[in-house]
């Protein structure tokens, strides 16, 4: 006989604060919470163990509360409390040991054993696989093959830009050297030109010198391109002798191309028609396909007037003969960055160290004496080939541009750089008077943000919520101590 020096716990007190429902989930809860550590216990059983206590009734460990749903809300809450182990549980190895080797390393040294231990590792040195992906799709600006060349962000910049070109003036040797004036004064004399000439140009975009008597100038608007590049330009300008030199072809931003003109029309008919159409056309120039295998070809071509240019676009389509094509715009390539002192491309002329050559021979200029080749071949800066430094014909001129196409390709679809339509020029902000309205001071209404009268009455009730609360924490708390020591006194009275 078993001697019971504790009575039985009064648990009519403690049942009688739930409802038949609630006592029904707990013994549920409790059943199959021993069932399981009954079953674990048998799982995790020691051999050696089973030799110092063959008989011995398996423990039944205090059921998780926090695991449990079932339970109810009032149940739901674990208090920490010391669980009673069994003295093998509690032998514990000390910080200082070093750790086990599994049994297989022991016991078994098959080659099955082996493979898995090394396919473990493999999977181990692995990266997550969420890193692969962000490095997959992270933009880059570099094309994936070779690496040849690095395209930071002022080259892929410079290749989607469309600057129109620039003006020149030249003061003659009449003009003496201290009588030269300076880009500011050169910039003034050209404003008053225009305003005596009634041409309607504002303003300036740039007004620099490039050499000692001449002067470069340029605007960015198209309808003032048009102005001055179709404009009959003075001999002098504030009683001063001066040479204008304006760009010999309009951009590519003033082109159209008529497409798919068929291969039995000859081009001079195909010329003649378009200047029926658009007179103001100039600079013809015909587009083949030959890898393409097309039985028609294109026609490009410039117009000097603005208003015949949008007009034809807006019709969007030609007549040539008895075919009625298409007409679109021309659309540029991205522009190579090189430099005009040593013609190499990759930088440019202000980031270079080596003296001015010619494009043709690549012989140094001498200042003060003409320059002239001394024989008719060319010489390539990049290949040394019989061609000029920037021809297309050049492998490495044609590999740099398939790799910097790569590079804007992907800036561009990742937002890095953007594409501005030719001649666009970014305008400074201007506030209007109505944009941000001033705030009629009379009717703001003024209160303070901390202390209010209206919010009195909020306060009140969330006091006394609180303090409600308080009280049913401290209550449950109360249960939960009770519910602990009759749950301890059970599992001694069944050990």
């Amino acid at each position: 006989m078993i001697p019971n020096p504790t009575p039985p716990p009064d648990l009519t007190s403690f049942f009688n604060r739930f409802s038949n429902e609630e006592l029904h989930q707990i013994g549920l809860a409790l059943i199959q919470q021993s069932q399981h550590s009954i079953q674990m216990q048998q799982q995790v059983h020691h051999p050696a163990s089973s030799q110092h206590s063959p008989h011995r009734l398996p423990r039944i460990i205090r059921p998780s509360l926090e695991t449990i749903s079932s339970i109810p809300p009032l149940m739901n809450h674990q208090p920490n409390c010391s669980e009673v182990r069994p003295l093998m549980e509690q032998q514990t190895t000390p910080v200082t040991s070093t750790p086990r080797r599994p049994a297989s390393d022991s016991f078994d040294n098959s080659d099955g054993n082996r493979q898995r231990m090394k396919k473990r590792l493999r999977i181990n040195d692995l990266p997550p696989r969420n890193e692969q992906v962000e490095q997959h799709h992270l933009p880059t600006l570099v094309p994936p093959h070779h690496h040849q060349h690095y395209f930071n962000m002022n080259v892929l910049k410079r290749a989607v830009s469309s600057n129109l070109p620039c003006f020149f003036i030249i003061f003659g040797a009449s003009v003496e050297p201290k009588n030269i004036p300076s880009s500011i004064q050169v910039a003034i004399m050209l404003k008053k030109l225009f305003a005596d000439n009634q041409i309607p140009i504002k303003e300036l975009s740039m007004c620099v010198q490039a050499g000692e008597r001449r002067f470069k100038f340029a605007v960015g608007d198209k309808v003032n391109f048009l102005t001055l590049f179709n404009w009959t330009w003075p001999e002098e300008i504030d009683n001063k002798k001066a040479e204008f030199i304006k760009p010999h072809t309009l951009p590519d931003c003033y082109a159209l191309v008529v497409r798919y003109v068929p291969l039995d029309i000859n081009q001079d008919i195909a010329r003649q028609e378009i200047l029926k159409t658009i007179p103001a056309a100039v600079g013809f120039s015909s587009i083949h396909y030959h890898h393409r295998q097309r039985p028609s070809y294109d026609i490009r071509f410039t117009v000097r007037s603005l208003e015949q240019y949008q007009t034809a676009l807006e019709l969007g389509r030609l007549s040539i003969g008895q075919h009625y094509l298409p007409l679109t715009t021309f659309l540029t390539g991205y522009r190579l960055t090189y430099c005009t002192a040593c013609w190499k491309i990759g930088h440019m002329r202000d980031k270079c160290q080596s003296p001015v050559s010619c494009r043709k021979c690549l012989g140094s200029y001498t200042n003060g004496v003409n320059h002239s080749c001394q024989n008719d071949t060319f010489i390539c800066a990049q290949c040394g080939g019989n061609h000029f430094s920037l021809d297309s014909i050049c492998p490495i001129v044609k590999k740099y541009r398939e790799e910097l196409k790569l590079a804007v390709d992907k800036a561009l679809a990742s937002g890095a750089i953007k594409r501005s339509a030719p001649g666009e020029v970014s305008r400074p902000f201007q506030q209007q008077t109505n944009d941000f309205p001033l705030l009629n001071q009379g009717q703001v209404i003024s209160r303070p943000a901390w202390t209010t009268s209206d919010n009195g009455s909020l306060h009140s009730n969330l006091k006394q919520e609180m303090s409600d609360l308080v009280v049913t924490i401290k209550a449950l708390s109360e249960t939960m101590i009770r519910t602990e020591k009759s749950f301890n006194d059970l599992n001694n009275r069944i050990e």
